[in-house]
């Protein structure tokens, strides 16, 4: 698993020109689309056999098909598979060919017989049987009805919080809030308004914040729009750090909690960390464990002190 990913590391930098340019020529992002529905055509064809498929290239000898491109492919980062894989395509099979006369090369060299070789693949061996282990618990272990006790738990513990849906008119000077203001009192539209004068960002909306909490907001801002009814602007001109608002309730709320699929995968991976936690320290527990610590020095004893003396140090001695 890891030598793929080693691999699809290796054609990144590649890639980033060719998927850079695809998105650039794109302005619908049809990729995104296209790359699904190759990903599942590529998990559906893992199963059958290798030499059921196209070969595209010989090394030597040595086949690389369309299903080992498509394996390289489906082991990208999903930013890297923005762009279809009939477009990278060439890019992958040019690196794969790169990637095993390498190997080939190696081969030859009996670079495989080496003990520093040895001693890596090893170590990688038991990695790769750590990660697929802990794969196969979590797939065992993490259930979808952990995963709704866990956002059950979230909105038991929810706390509602009354939120604001306003506008504001953003003025530079006291004056100019204050003729916004009876502009209004005389019938005029908010919204309008805001389009015609207010120097904010959200100017060209309406002046709209849409909805938003107390601590959201700076609290010269936030204490009188949320002491307004619906429907009520501010009647004199409210002074903040960015200059001087006029400010229109639209709504009132109570925040609500998130829905189930938008915490879903947050909440799998939390679940996922508290199950293979309790799990590890499951077999912590069934292990036999003994931590080896260096044995103290003798106490007073210098340093050197089991050295012998020299010959030069017992002459010395006897003068």
């Amino acid at each position: 698993m890891k030598s793929v990913h080693s691999l699809a590391l290796a054609v990144v930098a590649v890639l980033c020109l060719a998927i850079g340019y695809y998105i650039g020529t794109q302005t619908n992002m049809p990729g995104v689309d296209m790359m699904k529905s190759d990903v599942t055509a590529d998990e559906k064809g893992a199963s059958s056999a290798k030499t059921d498929s196209k070969v595209l290239a010989t090394v030597n000898g040595k086949d690389i098909t369309e299903a080992d491109v498509e394996i390289l492919y489906n082991s990208l980062p999903p930013q890297y598979r923005q762009a279809p894989i009939a477009f990278l395509k060439d890019q992958l099979l040019q690196q794969m060919i790169s990637m095993e006369v390498i190997g080939q090369a190696a081969e030859a060299e009996k670079l495989a017989d080496q003990q520093e070789f040895r001693d890596r693949l090893s170590t990688v061996r038991t990695q790769l049987m750590q990660e697929y282990y802990l794969k196969k618990k979590i797939e065992e272990l993490v259930t979808n009805d952990l995963v709704k006790a866990e956002y059950d738990k979230l909105v038991a513990d929810f706390k509602p919080e009354e939120e604001v849906h306003a506008r504001h008119i953003l003025l530079k000077t006291e004056q100019e809030a204050k003729d916004v203001i009876k502009l209004l009192d005389d019938g005029g539209d908010f919204a309008s308004l805001a389009k015609e004068y207010s120097t904010g960002p959200s100017g060209p909306k309406g002046g709209d914040l849409g909805y938003f909490t107390k601590e959201r907001m700076v609290p010269e801002f936030a204490t009188p729009a949320f002491a307004l009814n619906k429907g009520e602007y501010t009647k004199t001109p409210v002074k903040t750090q960015f200059g001087y608002h006029v400010i229109k309730v639209e709504d009132k709320r109570e925040t609500q909690p998130p829905s189930f699929e938008e915490k879903q995968a947050e909440l799998h991976s939390r679940v996922e960390n508290t199950v293979i936690e309790k799990l590890i320290n499951e077999l912590k527990a069934a292990a036999t464990i003994v931590l080896v610590t260096p044995e103290p020095a003798e106490a007073g004893k210098p340093e050197g002190a089991d050295v012998e003396a020299s010959p030069a140090d017992e002459s010395s001695k006897k003068e």
